[in-house]
């Protein structure tokens, strides 16, 4: 795909009728709603010149007890003048959803054959990444996008809004440039041989889950330690915290310090069998308590990182002295904090769901059926608007450009070199 290219015929025309607003397939006329039943952000919108592709995500999250049918969005520049060499596009790759567009501009839909956690179920909020692309000789830079998103349940029609604005932003910082996915709990595990997590069902009370969250970094200069601070949602506890966290009274909140922890920039970690890491994904075992009321989303958990100290060379993996007992390690320099911090849920099934092992509530919609209560605090009013497809006399009238697949697999964020 060109990324010089402008939206093509067939494209624009399917524009003009996301922008008026027709059906998407098998569903009744989407409409703007006021209140639509979910959110949508985008973070890490600041990349420092010299990165070529940063990972950024745009976070969807349902408001309602039921998991969708499908979701779309679409993702446009706002300005004419956009720089060349500067693009927002979907990663290429492996299958979930249908997609097309170019650089001018681009949608994606992902419907009822998408993998489960691709369509955020009861309460759950999914992590979809996409990539900013960067060539050439660029200079700083700023400037806006939009982001339309809708959303259908059942044989409802598709809950759209306007769009949502962003900025994206080229910064002449050669610094390093943490960002952090957590991905909502959803599944009990037990300790495997070697340490390893094995999924056991959905999760329920009186159970133990795992929070998982992974680290990148993305930006120009390697960083040597990282803290990270994480809160658990309401009625759920740290199970074993390892021992490099202070966890407080309640046992819900915990500074974890991992002084020998070192991240080099995603753009030198090109050989993935050497001991130098750009990423790294961590988990930390909690439980539920077993007096809760299920089914329940427990919502308010956050994990928050930051680098102890910049790094001037390539190296990783090497222990780092040790500070004295009256100092303190200085933050080091971050590029885009935006993405430093992520909120993940804690989802509770009701008894009876044990031995689900793929996460789901076993009834085929990817979990979330039924009265499933949403606690925490919802986020504000979305962009959105639907995917419109053309139907006349009965026959759908699919589009004619071949559609590109958009590679949403786990909720990581480490780029392709």
């Amino acid at each position: 795909m060109g990324l010089g290219h402008r939206w093509l015929s067939r494209p624009a025309a399917v524009t003009l009728l996301v922008l008026a607003g027709l059906a998407a397939p098998g569903g009744p006329v989407a409409a703007a709603n006021a209140d639509p039943k979910f959110t949508v952000d985008v973070t890490g919108t600041t990349v420092p010149l010299g990165v070529g592709k940063k990972r950024i995500h745009l976070r969807l999250t349902n408001l309602t007890d039921r998991t969708p049918r499908e979701a779309i969005f679409y993702v446009r520049p706002g300005e004419q003048d956009w720089p060349d060499g500067i693009s927002l596009m979907w990663p290429e790759g492996g299958g979930s959803g249908e997609c097309d567009g170019d650089a001018a501009g681009w949608y994606c839909r992902i419907g009822p054959g998408a993998l489960p956690e691709l369509l955020p179920a009861a309460g759950e909020t999914v992590d979809l990444p996409f990539d900013v692309l960067v060539q050439g000789n660029q200079q700083p830079y700023e400037g806006r996008f939009s982001v339309e998103a809708g959303m259908a349940w059942g044989d409802e029609r598709m809950q759209t809004a306007a769009p949502k604005w962003f900025t994206l932003r080229l910064v002449d910082e050669p610094e390093a440039d943490l960002s952090v996915v957590a991905p909502d709990v959803k599944q009990s595990v037990r300790l495997g041989a070697g340490g390893r997590l094995e999924p056991t069902g959905t999760l329920q009370p009186g159970e133990t889950g795992a929070v998982r969250y992974r680290i990148v970094n993305q930006g120009r200069k390697a960083v040597s330690g990282v803290k990270v601070t994480l809160r658990l949602p309401e009625a759920v506890t740290f199970t074993r915290p390892p021992k490099e966290c202070v966890v407080a009274g309640d046992r819900r909140s915990a500074v974890c310090t991992h002084d020998t922890l070192a991240l080099i920039p995603a753009a030198q970690d090109t050989d993935p069998t050497d001991d130098s890491h750009s990423a790294v994904e961590l988990h930390d075992l909690v439980t539920v308590a077993a007096a809760t009321k299920a089914p329940v989303t427990l919502a308010g958990g956050t994990v928050q990182v930051e680098g102890l100290a910049a790094r001037t060379d390539g190296r990783s993996g090497l222990p780092r002295t040790g500070l004295p007992a009256n100092a303190v390690a200085v933050p080091a320099a971050d590029v885009d904090d935006s993405d430093n911090r992520d909120g993940f849920a804690v989802l509770v099934a009701a008894k009876g769901g044990a031995g689900d092992d793929d996460g789901d509530d076993g009834d085929g919609d990817g979990g979330g059926g039924g009265d499933l209560p949403i606690t925490g605090p919802r986020a504000g009013l979305v962009a959105g608007t639907g995917l419109a497809l053309v139907a006349g006399g009965g026959v759908v009238l699919l589009l004619a450009r071949r559609r590109r697949v958009v590679a949403v697999r786990g909720g990581g964020g480490t780029p392709a070199a």
